[in-house]
């Protein structure tokens, strides 16, 4: 049979497993995330993983990435921003600067990874990833803000992630690291990223019902989602942060159209997403996030056994931390169930999967071994985000219970300890008694100013 047959029937096979497992996740809590890369995983054993790793694989995940931003930003109100983006902003700064101090410092510690090397590596993997949070997030139907405060957590992290650790990148091949120009690379791509998107969302809101009288043309929407990611891209400001404020624009033009600042300056009503246009888009983010999630599982690539041990320990580490920033920025309008689940959301994906190649293809010495590292977290901390995911959906107080009975433990240790040390006190006490009742004085026996024997006592 032709391979290109294979690979047809293989694509069409995959749309039938996306709808099994997520028949499957709302029986046995597991994400339809996890199953896909495990096919990806089984493919990449029989496949040419170069074809994949090519050009064609970055545009990809790249378009992956602009279609599932956008279409996260148009189920986000305002109304749900001005609660959650404080939160947001502190969680992802917190979470990124933790993770990226601890993946440093532990990669120096046991590899041989300098300072630009090791900063790279706790970059690229220093925040959570929106092409597999939301995904998540669809599946497990959480609250308002807590869903907004992970969704923006992504999105912000992206930013990061990309700044942080291309700055690193440039530092590495010229042997220092400017922490000023890290800075000013920030406020700079996320702030002019953002007013483009806005300004390309009011644009295309006023825009929208002269399109719609073209004939073929609902996907008129994402085309210009991508002429705004490229146009922002070639100014050097990150795409993605664009393509999901242009998406909060559209899902809100109902409410600008209503507002007296929108009255004032514009004479044309901001047209909204009908229902076919969100269930178009939600259609093509379940083909595009199917594939992408196979794609990650055929790309990622096995390094030796004290990679992966390694691995754990940074994961294990990260998700140490993480519960403390999200009970410190986010607990507040949060239920406990949403906590412990926002407390184990930190998967990584397509930024540190694609970044971790580069020191090798640009010829770095310890490339291999941050690209073996790399892919290693990425898979470990999707693998296991995903299984506590399972635990905690179906019992979110699981953890809690193991953290109290831990305390209470330690509780009932201190207790018995200060039990046997009271018991010993009193038992001092009375023996201090018994021997000061009993106790018999004894005197040297007077002679005048001379005993008769040294060791004469009196009686």
């Amino acid at each position: 049979m032709d391979k290109i047959t294979i690979a047809v029937m293989f694509m069409g096979a995959l749309i039938f497993f996306a709808h099994f497992f997520n028949s499957i996740f709302d029986r046995t809590k597991i994400p339809n995330v996890l199953l896909l890369m495990v096919i990806g995983i089984i493919v990449g054993f029989f496949i040419d993983k170069e074809l994949f790793f090519g050009e064609v694989g970055r545009i990809f995940t790249t378009i992956t990435l602009v279609v599932i931003l956008f279409e996260s930003g148009t189920g986000l109100k305002f109304t749900e921003l001005k609660t959650a983006v404080a939160s947001a902003s502190l969680v992802t700064l917190s979470n990124f600067v933790l993770t990226t101090v601890i993946v440093s410092s532990i990669s120096m510690l046991l590899t041989e990874l300098n300072l630009a090397e090791a900063i790279f590596l706790g970059a690229i993997v220093g925040g959570t990833s929106s092409a597999v949070v939301v995904p998540i997030l669809n599946q497990l139907k959480l609250g308002k803000k807590a869903n907004t405060v992970l969704l923006l957590e992504s999105a912000f992290s992206d930013v990061l992630c990309l700044v942080v650790g291309l700055a690193a990148l440039e530092a590495m091949k010229a042997g220092e690291l400017e922490f000023t120009s890290i800075l000013n690379s920030f406020w700079q791509s996320f702030l002019f990223a953002a007013l483009i998107g806005l300004a390309g969302g009011i644009i295309w809101s006023l825009l929208l019902n002269l399109v719609r009288g073209l004939k073929n043309g609902m996907f008129t929407t994402l085309a210009f989602v991508f002429l705004v990611y490229g146009i922002v891209e070639i100014l050097g400001f990150n795409g993605g942060i664009a393509a999901l404020c242009f998406g909060i624009v559209l899902g809100n033009s109902n409410s600008l159209k209503n507002s007296s600042i929108w009255q004032k300056i514009f004479k044309f009503n901001a047209a909204e997403l009908n229902d076919n246009e969100q269930n178009f888009f939600s259609e093509i983010v379940f083909i595009l996030q199917t594939y992408f999630f196979v794609y990650v599982g055929i790309v990622i690539e096995f390094g030796s056994a004290s990679t992966y041990l390694l691995a754990i320990l940074l994961v294990f580490l990260i998700l140490l931390v993480r519960p403390v920033v999200i009970r410190l920025f986010a607990r507040k309008d949060v239920s406990p169930k949403e906590i412990t689940i926002m407390s184990i959301m930190s998967p990584k994906g397509l930024v540190p999967a694609v970044l971790a190649s580069i020191p090798l293809q640009i010829g770095i010495s310890s490339g291999q071994t941050i690209a073996e590292l790399g892919y290693a977290i990425v898979l470990l901390s999707i693998v296991i985000c995903s299984g506590l995911i399972m635990i905690g959906s179906k019992n979110p107080y699981f953890f809690n219970k193991i953290v109290r009975d831990v305390f209470k433990r330690k509780a009932e240790k201190y207790q018995d300890t200060d039990s046997e040390r009271e018991i010993q006190r009193e038992e001092a006490n009375a023996k201090d008694v018994i021997e000061q009742d009993y106790k018999i004085s004894v005197k040297p026996k007077s002679t005048g100013n001379k005993k008769r024997y040294s060791d004469e006592f009196e009686d």
